[in-house]
């Protein structure tokens, strides 16, 4: 893995992750540690998961 793919798998989580924490934060709503870590956790996810995805698609047909 490139330094490049370890900093997008970890700051583009983070980021979404804190991110969505802000939004429930500014709506009037707290938000514990715990509830932080859990947006980061599915930002994490969906990450992995939207990559495996298009490289599926990516080794299916071919496309660079």
């Amino acid at each position: 893995m490139r330094s490049r793919e370890i900093f997008g798998a970890v700051a583009r989580p983070a980021l979404t992750g804190t991110m969505r924490a802000r939004k429930t934060k500014k709506e009037q709503r707290t938000v514990t540690a715990r509830q932080w870590i859990g947006y980061v956790a599915v930002a994490a996810a969906t990450t992995w998961l939207t990559r495996k995805l298009e490289n599926a698609v990516d080794r299916r047909y071919g496309t660079t």
